[in-house]
């Protein structure tokens, strides 16, 4: 299992993990937004910054990294009417 899934399925806080790329594949763009939010509510609760963590950095980098090959991908097309 992933490990942020993982993390919220045993009530840990997810900052404590790190988040590799290969964790994120298979995830889609709204639940890869979503596991960025948590991290950062679960710093704003604990008082901490992202640049004092280097593991909480390097996974938000992963994330946004997921999110910007997601958004790169081309978007699927509908069929094409007939042409006359």
């Amino acid at each position: 299992m992933k490990a942020a899934m993982v993390a919220v399925q045993t009530g840990r806080k997810i900052m404590s993990q790190f988040i590799a790329p290969n964790e994120l594949y298979g995830m889609n763009e709204q639940e890869l937004r979503a596991l960025r939010g948590r991290i950062m509510a679960d710093l704003r609760s604990m008082g901490q910054s992202v640049f004092l963590n280097p593991h909480i950095y390097a996974s938000l980098e992963n994330i946004d990294a997921a999110i910007q090959r997601l958004q790169q991908q081309p978007k699927p097309r509908g069929p094409k009417p007939p042409g006359f």
